[in-house]
């Protein structure tokens, strides 16, 4: 009876007896609830696998493409983008010189127009430039000669003076003079007989009138001449000699000059000559390419061949399909003709097998098209580094492109078709393998887990070489042994965040590497805070708990076994840190005390708090950014020094998510007068119960 007529049968006699139906129906509930929840006999959990000796072969099986090992790729070479309004179709044979590609050629052909029309300017121009050179170095030959002819008439006229003229000169003058004087001696003598004739009265007085004057006359152009000479040595012929040797000077300087601006000239003549040939010359490749790229617009096949497209290996490329119509840019690979006579399967091998596959393997491979048929072939190469195009869809793959070259393919099969690739690593004889599930790890051993009568127990094993299937086993285990193909999960174990050392490893390696740095004491009045111009502060020094436990472990004294007192004055600063005991602190001490300065500031963060170096304080208190700390930066350093490693009642009221601590510690502050570098009565009392005799 199902549930249907029970229910039905239940509704009938519902009336006629109702506690017996309640009754009924309450008991078939029942009995179904305790036959769908009662636990059913318990299939067992585990399967094992039996331990068998026999030939364990290694390989690698993945899958790939089918391409030629040589093949020619058609790009396009025109400069920019093109658009195609030809192309053969896929999958044609070619014969060598059959048009493949036709490019849109309308701009190509504008250009070189353009371009033949820039190139006659500039051969016009170039020719005009020669002439120019020409017609400036004559003009230039021609001021240089009237120059040279000009300083050559110069120099004969200082010549003709010095040697002609100045003589000519001083011999007349000279003899002027002296045929003054003589015509003088003759005037004088006849003055003289005149006058002794007329005192005997043989001679008229208008005689001696007339010799006497012409005694005075001779007289004056003796004394004419004689000046004259005077003045030809003292200015005239100084004169004319400074004259004619500044001409011959001043044609020379001219000279010069016209030879320096013919120069110039011819320089910037040849500099415009230099321009044209070049413009020329540019002009001309412009024009070759321009003719290039217009004959490229047309391509045709190199050698016989098989059509096909390329595609690209990348998703993401936005280059778009090769068609009719389509714009292409340059160098965009169009056609390739494969040469099908040798043919290669391009596959990607994971890095856990990589490290097996070397050049020269055997291989076994199936096309898809073709799959009932194997063909042999060897592994070529290995990329050295992995595909970078698989990583897009997956950043953490690493595959190596490996080539496998195959030698008894049929000349028939056309490249692209997909294949499946098995490349034989070895083959071990009579080895021991099991499942690869079956190996696990526990402690950071290699185990089985063996089935020893009803229980199963961890065995360590030696593993060797494995494949997609089974492991060798070359130690620990034995034919016939039972291996658990499931073994359980070590809890302890494993880490499911991917952490490569174990807790206990990871913990023992802490208390190893971790450095203590020294509590840092407190500045006194005269010590560094004094030093960097700090207002004087206190504070106690409490030892971590963990801090003493790890240094009671390592047989190390606490600060108080040491008596170490709780500031640093100057006096211990340059004990600690003046090395060549000067009395001042160089800038490799300094250096030395800021390190030290910051490991004891990274101590007060604790354990496991951030460290501490110069670099990060600089960056944290260096506001202005000028590399060193001003007095506001230093009051801020110590602030924040102060809050993370004060004393006991800080340490333990500044706790995190304590802002009642906080509170009260700021009000302490505020009631005893201790505000940002100031101190009041109670810290004053503790510094000089602190200070030192004599301070």
């Amino acid at each position: 009876m199902n549930w249907k007529n029970l229910k039905d049968w239940a509704g009938v006699r519902l009336g006629e007896r109702p506690i017996l139906a309640v009754v009924i129906i309450a008991g078939v509930i029942v009995a179904a609830g305790m036959w769908l929840f009662t636990p059913k006999a318990k299939e067992p959990a585990t399967a094992f696998y039996e331990v068998r000796r026999g030939d364990f072969a290694v390989s690698v099986v993945e899958g790939g493409t089918l391409t030629a090992v040589n093949e020619i790729s058609i790009r396009n070479e025109v400069e920019g983008v093109a658009r195609i309004i030809y192309i053969v179709p896929e999958g044609t044979y070619v014969k060598k010189g059959d048009l493949l590609v036709e490019l849109d050629s309308a701009q190509a052909e504008d250009t070189v127009n353009q371009q033949k029309i820039n190139y006659e300017k500039a051969r016009f121009a170039f020719s005009n430039a020669v002439a120019q050179l020409e017609i400036q170095r004559s003009t230039t030959n021609s001021d240089i000669t009237a120059a040279a002819l000009k300083l050559k008439f110069a120099e004969i006229d200082l010549q003709r003076f010095l040697q002609g003229q100045l003589i000519v000169d001083q011999v007349e003058a000279s003899n002027k003079l002296v045929s003054a004087l003589a015509q003088l001696a003759v005037s004088e003598e006849t003055y003289t007989y005149s006058s002794n004739l007329a005192a005997k009265g043989y001679e008229t007085k208008q005689r001696v009138d007339a010799d006497r004057l012409s005694v005075m006359n001779v007289r004056n152009s003796a004394i004419v001449a004689s000046n004259t000479i005077w003045i030809l040595q003292n200015f005239d012929h100084p004169k004319s000699r400074e004259k004619y040797e500044s001409d011959a000077r001043e044609a020379r300087r001219e000279l010069e000059r016209i030879i320096l601006q013919s120069e110039r000239r011819i320089a910037q003549y040849v500099a415009d000559l230099m321009a044209a040939s070049n413009t020329l010359v540019l002009n001309e490749r412009q024009l070759e390419r321009a003719e290039r790229n217009l004959s490229a617009t047309k391509i045709y096949a190199p050698q016989d061949g098989l059509v096909v497209y390329p595609m690209t290996d990348s998703r993401f490329s936005s280059e778009s399909l090769i068609e009719e119509g389509a714009t292409v840019r340059n160098r965009q690979e169009l056609i390739k003709l494969p040469d099908t006579s040798k043919m290669k399967v391009t596959v990607r091998v994971h890095e856990s097998h990589v490290g097996m596959v070397k050049p020269g393997q055997v291989a076994f491979v199936v096309l898809d098209s073709m799959p009932d048929q194997r063909f042999q072939g060897y592994v070529d190469k290995v990329a050295l580094l992995p595909d970078t195009q698989a990583r897009w869809g997956n950043p953490n793959l690493k595959v190596y492109k490996t080539e496998i070259i195959l030698t008894d393919l049929p000349l028939d099969v056309k490249p692209g078709v997909s294949a499946r690739a098995e490349i034989l690593i070895t083959n071990i004889a009579n080895a021991l393998s099991v499942p690869i599930q079956a190996v696990t790890t526990l402690k950071g051993k290699q185990v089985c887990y063996v089935a020893d009568g009803n229980k199963v127990t961890p065995v360590p094993v030696q593993v060797g070489m494995f494949n997609t299937r089974f492991i060798e086993v070359t130690s620990g285990l034995k034919e016939g042994d039972r291996v658990l193909l499931s073994p359980p999960f070590d809890t302890q174990e494993k880490d499911l965040e991917g952490a490569v050392l174990a807790a206990e490893e990871r913990n023992r390696m802490q208390l190893t590497n971790r450095v203590q740095p020294p509590a840092m004491p407190a500045p006194a009045t005269n010590g560094l805070a004094r030093a960097a111009g700090a207002a004087p502060v206190q504070r106690s020094e409490v030892q971590r708990p963990e801090v003493a436990s790890s240094q009671a472990a390592n047989g190390q004294q606490s600060p108080d076994s040491r008596n170490r007192p709780s500031r640093f004055n100057r006096e211990e600063m340059l004990k600690e840190f003046d090395k060549n005991g000067d009395g001042e602190l160089d800038e490799s001490e300094r250096e030395a005390m800021r390190t030290a300065l910051a490991a004891r500031f990274g101590a007060a963060g604790g354990p496991g708090g951030p460290g501490f170096n110069r670099e990060e304080m600089m960056k944290r208190f260096d506001t202005n950014g000028d590399g060193e700390l001003d007095d506001t930066e230093r009051a801020a350093m110590r602030e924040a020094m102060r809050a993370q490693g004060g004393g006991p009642r800080g340490r333990q009221d500044r706790a995190p998510g304590n802002v009642d601590g906080q509170q009260r510690d700021n009000q302490q502050r505020d009631s005893s007068g201790r505000g940002a570098g100031g101190e009041g009565p109670a810290r004053n009392r503790s510094r000089d119960r602190s200070l030192p005799q004599g301070e």
